[in-house]
């Protein structure tokens, strides 16, 4: 990144980053702003679309861009609070392991309910690879065991981000 822009945009992007941290931290702090019921009123239903955004705009500037391939998981609690957000081991330029038995450490330690996925695409296309959806598709049965729900798998590029199964954004 650094080659890339002059003095000034770094500082404006590091300034950017910031805000967007202190966002998710407040987040947190928040109560069922990653609703898994549909019984919640309209407002309780737009608070919650918010705090998707705030957390995808998060995610894709601190991983859209990257050169190499990184998936986190975002790990959400039975009230639908945010717990963490959680990198994978590094990936490569082309690819990132995804590996369960990471994942359930992640989720028993946490004591995570919920978990959304997401990794980046360096080549700055954001549209899911059949990998993507057959890794989606494996994760959403195999969590079932864990008691825990994949509420979607997102894949970022520096532009923004897709969902594989359309539940998130």
């Amino acid at each position: 990144m650094s080659g890339i822009f002059n003095e000034s945009e770094r500082e404006l992007i590091e300034a950017a980053r910031m805000i967007l941290a202190d966002g998710t931290r407040r987040l947190k702090a928040r109560e069922g702003l990653f609703p898994t019921n549909r019984t919640r009123s309209k407002a309780d239903r737009k608070e919650a679309r918010e705090a998707r955004e705030a957390l995808t705009d998060q995610l894709v500037a601190d991983y859209g861009s990257l050169r190499h391939e990184v998936a986190v998981c975002v790990l959400i609690d039975a009230q639908g609070r945010l717990i963490d957000v959680r990198p994978f081991p590094q990936g490569k330029a082309t690819h990132c392991e995804v590996s369960g038995r990471i994942l359930a450490g992640m989720i028993i330690e946490s004591g995570a309910c919920a978990v959304l996925l997401a990794h980046n695409h360096p080549s700055g296309d954001n549209t899911p690879s059949p990998e993507d959806e057959k890794l989606t598709a494996m994760y959403a049965s195999w969590l079932k065991v864990l008691e825990c729900e994949l509420i979607d798998h997102l894949v970022l590029c520096g532009d923004g981000a897709s969902s594989i199964m359309g539940d998130w954004l």
